[in-house]
């Protein structure tokens, strides 16, 4: 069982000033009539991160034999690019820092429409993480933002600037975390998965997977994800799933931007199961979902990079 700390406030500013424009757009799925402004055609990403060299592979740390599961801290960052303040919970897993020169791959999860940073803990994201490491799977973070507005116009948000140029900066400077492409993944349910595609489509470099789960696909990330065959190969795409229930409301938007996959050769996994948009479903899929990041971890280690 995860152990729970105190939460503490620890203050944000921005790594990057003068973050450019966002790309407009709603939050609803997306017909499979429209078609990118010229905006969203000319405007690069929010502002990608650095790529950094892999380092050397090491050996996977050896395996936290004590029997305890992994801590969970609830920070307040202040978030200049939002104009507000908003939560985030951090999961470290059990044993974490003890093993001198290691860092750790890190999974961002995003949550959806009338939820918190708490959401995928409520699920058990936690407890199936230390089922996950106690089977000898590789050690990983979990770093669970909250969308403070999130019923909020998309080009009114911020959120995914400060994702990119806030909160990971704050995650690479504050925890032992590899600062390498393949070993951030970010995923999310809802809008939140949404968010998690757009992040990664339009910021290439940045995350090595990506899932979004009962997607609200937004304005021009179909387009956006198809375009990047123009300069990259398919083997340059980072690990891509996509799951809906049967009776997902968003089906239109999710099944339309797997379509643009398939017809594209851009390898990914997806999934229709039974049940509905809502928390019954995800509740029954959520360690499908940590199974599939964690496993492209795999025997991955890396040195200490900071």
């Amino acid at each position: 069982m995860w152990k729970s700390m105190l939460r503490i406030d620890i203050p944000l500013k921005p790594i990057v000033a003068g973050v450019c424009a966002l790309l407009l757009s709603a939050c609803t799925a997306l017909p499979p009539q429209e078609t990118p402004t010229a905006a969203e055609r000319s405007a690069p990403a929010v502002s990608p991160m650095p790529t950094v060299t892999p380092t050397a592979a090491l050996p996977t740390p050896p395996r936290c034999d004590r029997g305890q599961g992994g801590e969970v801290e609830r920070v307040t960052l202040h978030s200049e690019l939002q104009g507000l303040e908003y939560a985030v919970s951090v999961y470290t897993p059990p044993c974490y820092g003890e093993e001198e020169g290691v860092t750790y791959p890190v999974l961002y999860l995003l949550h959806g429409q009338n939820m918190d940073d708490t959401f995928w803990l409520s699920l058990g994201a936690a407890e199936i993480a230390d089922e996950l490491i106690a089977a000898g799977g590789r050690p990983f973070l979990m770093v669970m933002p909250q969308e403070v507005k999130n019923f909020d116009p998309v080009e009114e948000s911020h959120f995914d600037a400060s994702i990119l140029n806030e909160l990971i900066p704050w995650v690479e400077g504050h925890y032992r975390v590899c600062a390498e492409r393949a070993c951030r993944a970010i995923g999310g349910i809802s809008r939140g998965g949404g968010w998690a595609m757009r992040l990664a489509a339009r910021n290439f470099d940045t995350f090595g997977a990506v899932g979004a789960h009962s997607m609200g696909l937004m304005q021009g990330d179909a387009w956006q994800i198809q375009k990047h065959l123009e300069t990259r190969s398919l083997e340059e795409y980072p690990r891509i799933y996509l799951d809906r229930g049967e009776d997902d409301f968003l089906y239109e938007g999710i099944d339309y931007f797997e379509e643009i996959l398939r017809e594209n050769h851009i390898p990914h996994e997806f999934h229709i199961n039974p049940g509905k948009h809502d928390q019954a479903y995800w509740q029954a899929h959520v360690g499908e979902y940590l199974r599939w990041y964690a496993a492209g971890w795999e025997g991955r280690s890396s040195t200490v990079d900071k």
